[in-house]
């Protein structure tokens, strides 16, 4: 093997690294899925203000969405990977911000006066949902590379 031969394995191998990385960034970043995740959070979310039939129902079809989407979002992913501590870290790090925007906007609209509060956050907090994985999306896929698991 001359080193011209060696090097150009590297090379095919950093390229195929890069698509596969491209590969599981854009199927993590999917709209279809965004929606679906986040239509399943708002219904968790405001069936706070439901009676009791309705909420139970409303939980129901909320938590069916989340984790259906969720099923079908892994098994369907061209790319299988395992996250690792930071990436799970910053998962953990917007969720809990996530919930403390929900009950902030919660006790707010409880204030000022305002029915359906925890609807209200709950359209916030869906809303804060999309926009969050738009503007995470270059920190994920920093802590992606840094990791080597790409």
């Amino acid at each position: 093997m001359t080193s011209y031969d060696a090097q150009t394995a590297l090379d095919a191998i950093r390229h195929r690294q890069e698509q596969t990385f491209n590969a599981y960034v854009r199927h993590a970043s999917s709209r279809p899925y965004l929606v679906v995740s986040a239509l399943g959070l708002f219904a968790v979310c405001s069936s706070f203000d439901l009676p009791n039939p309705w909420k139970t129902a409303a939980l129901l079809v909320g938590n069916a969405l989340a984790l259906g989407g969720l099923f079908v979002h892994q098994r369907r992913a061209p790319v299988r990977r395992k996250a690792v501590a930071s990436e799970v870290l910053l998962y953990g790090v917007v969720g809990v911000a996530l919930l403390v925007l929900f009950w902030a906007v919660a006790v707010a609209a409880y204030f000022l006066g305002l029915p359906a509060r925890h609807t209200l956050a709950a359209v916030v907090t869906a809303l804060a949902v999309v926009l969050a994985s738009r503007v995470l999306r270059p920190f994920v896929e920093t802590a992606m590379r840094r990791n080597g698991h790409c």
